[in-house]
């Protein structure tokens, strides 16, 4: 395997040089003025790093981003912004908005993996900055500073920003929606107005992000809080009419013309099987404990985890009826249950689904943080200072032991590239060990800015066909002849539907891409094609060999999954 060109990993370091430097400037500010320019180089720096460097490298990874990726590609080719299909068939299994973002993606960057991800990773920097403005805005510059970082250098919120899923934008929507709501609280006049309509106009764009959960989410939660703080009374019926006709005239711009076009099958598939029927059952496969979302939370935090035990402890002392500081973290904490006791009931969990609980994580610990800033620190805040310094630690220890037992081939810049992270690592443990307990953002956030530089340059290369099934699926495409498409045998892949450009057979019967449970249903597929290249698990190829219906030619294999042509013996 080989590097990246040198030039390209020089880059990347003087560009962690830069970001880690500029991180550090926020310490001692000479003025607010300063202060303010200071925070900004550092959230936004640091955050373009994280969510947009080497965003495009891999391949499209598991079976979700090549399958909402290729539907944004057809809608792009087709022009129609309201159907929404894969291979044809109509696939109402998420909101156009995701779709829309990728169109908009593919007209400015070409159609690739860059193009599908790059307004998830806009809306991850979305998220952070409206959570450092939306603080800033109630006077709580250095929370919304600290939380906004914290937020920017967590482990899961890293990852989804750089993939093509929809849970990225429902997070920035919701996030957006609750500091308004938040803000509107504390307004009055015609500024409350506003606030309202445009807290509705964002509970829109949620639900048109991924459907009810955005709606549901959003109330409950600040139902809780309304009636934990008492201020039920300061909403005025007026702005919750304004607000509702500006929610149906945002949502409405898809759900009323994909319903007008498609009614009772859209509301069947949309509603009833991808809403309900997804909560209530494991229809869709993926079971997990109940805990699973608590241990997910804890688990996505990296490297800020431990400062969830002093924040646990300090919440026998909110004041949520008697100071904005107390009130938010109230709002925060309710953010956090409910999301998390919500899809605890659901019979069908994923991490991602929590991922709009993050933004209050950050919220929660940035408040300790801040403790720190202020020499305000107990035993339970110091300890928890010393445990992240340790967490970046071994975590740069163990990108250096996996780089080694890989046997990931190293040379050049790219041996000394990977000792960056430890370096910054152990500066950053030596300085809080000192003391220095202020520049605890900076230093945590240089360590993780030189893990995602160096994983984006050593790692992915190693990891590409491990990972993602690109290379396989170009193959397979190539292989195809002008009249034949691919179909799935026992086995389904979604990266060769985008990588063949949707050329995937559709089972018009059940309304998606074909996908053969038995031997008979793919010798009925066949029966109108000339032949047919199967995606199938290499144990199920001795089946089709045998079976004297078929013409088998080997096309090519990755992993566990192979490629075959398949024709009918005429």
């Amino acid at each position: 395997m080989r590097l990246p060109r040198l030039t390209n990993q020089a880059e990347a370091l003087q560009v962690a040089r830069v970001l880690v430097n500029e991180a550090k400037i926020i310490v001692k500010p000479s003025s607010p003025a300063k202060q303010l320019t200071c925070a900004l180089i550092a959230i936004l720096g640091t955050s373009a790093v994280v969510f947009f460097f080497g965003l495009g490298r891999l391949g499209f990874l598991g079976p979700d981003e090549p399958r909402y990726a290729e539907v944004a590609r057809e809608m792009f080719a087709s022009g129609d912004y309201i159907s929404t299909r894969l291979c044809g068939c109509l696939w109402f299994e998420k909101p156009a908005l995701i779709y829309w973002m990728a169109a908009a993606g593919y007209h400015l960057f070409g159609v690739n993996e860059l193009a599908a991800r790059i307004p998830t990773a806009v809306a991850a920097l979305a998220t952070v900055a409206l959570v450092y403005f939306g603080l800033r805005r109630l006077g709580l510059t250095d929370l919304g500073l600290a939380a906004s970082l914290v937020l920017a250098t967590s482990g899961i919120f890293i990852a989804y920003a750089r993939v093509a899923t929809p849970d990225m934008a429902l997070t920035a929507t919701t996030t957006a929606a609750l500091l308004a709501a938040f803000s509107a609280l504390r307004s009055s006049g015609r500024a409350q107005t506003w606030l309202w309509s445009l807290a509705f106009a964002l509970v829109g764009l949620a639900v048109l992000a991924k459907g009810l959960v955005g709606i549901v989410l959003v109330v409950a939660i600040l139902g809780f809080h309304l009636v934990l703080t008492r201020e039920l009374r300061s909403i005025r019926l007026t702005d919750l009419l304004i607000g509702s006709v500006v929610f149906g005239a945002v949502a409405g711009a898809w759900y009323i013309p994909v319903t007008v076009r498609h009614g009772w099958p859209f509301i069947e598939e949309f509603f009833i099987r991808h809403h309900f029927e997804r909560y209530v059952s494991n229809e869709f496969g993926h079971p997990q404990p109940a805990y699973f979302f608590f241990v997910v939370a804890l688990a996505g935090m990296v490297p800020w985890t431990f400062f969830l035990i002093p924040a646990v402890a300090r919440l026998k002392s909110l004041r949520p009826r008697e100071d904005l500081r107390g009130s938010l973290l109230a709002l925060a904490w309710l953010w956090v249950a409910v999301t998390l006791v919500f899809f605890s009931f659901s019979e069908s969990k994923l991490p991602g689904y929590i991922l709009p609980s993050f933004p209050a994580l950050a919220i929660i610990i940035g408040a300790e943080i801040e403790a720190v800033w202020r020499d305000e620190q107990n035993l339970a805040q110091r300890i928890a200072v010393l445990m992240t310094g340790l967490t970046i630690l071994i975590a740069a220890i163990a990108f250096v032991v996996y780089l080694h037992r890989e046997s990931v081939e190293l040379s050049g810049l790219g041996a000394a590239l990977q000792w960056l992270p430890l370096v910054v690592a152990f500066v950053s443990l030596a300085a809080i060990m000192a003391g220095h307990k202020r520049i605890l953002l900076a230093a945590t956030g240089g360590a993780v800015i030189s893990l995602v530089i160096a994983s984006v340059i050593l790692l992915f290369p190693a990891l590409q066909d491990e990972v993602s099934l690109k290379a396989f699926s170009l193959q397979a495409a190539g292989a195809l002849r002008p009249d034949e498409k691919i179909g799935f045998y026992l086995k389904k892949e979604f990266a060769p539907v985008f990588y063949s450009s949707g050329r995937v057979l559709c089972d018009s019967r059940r309304g998606q891409p074909l996908y053969a449970l038995n031997q008979d249903m793919l010798a009925d597929a066949l029966e109108n094609q000339p032949s047919m290249i199967v995606i199938t698990d290499l144990r199920w190829v001795e089946a089709l060999e045998g079976d004297p219906r078929f013409e088998i030619e080997y096309i090519g294999t990755q992993n566990d999954s192979t490629a075959l042509r398949v024709a009918l013996r005429r």
